[in-house]
C-alpha cells in the first residue's frame, strides 16, 4: 500500500461535511505494512 492511498482517503474525509465517511481500512492497511516492512528491520537495529 503506497501513502497515496492513506493520504487521499484522509483529504476526503477532512472534506466530508456529513461525518460519515472514514479511512480506518486504510489505516489498518498502512499500520499492516509497517509491522511487516519497518519492524524487523527496526529491531534488528535494536538488538
Amino acid at each position: 500500500m503506497s501513502d497515496t492511498r492513506l493520504y487521499g482517503c484522509v483529504k476526503r474525509v477532512e472534506a466530508d461535511e456529513t461525518g460519515h465517511k472514514h479511512c480506518t481500512g486504510q489505516y489498518f492497511d498502512y499500520w499492516h505494512c509497517v509491522d511487516k516492512c519497518v519492524a524487523p528491520k527496526l529491531f534488528e537495529k535494536l538488538k
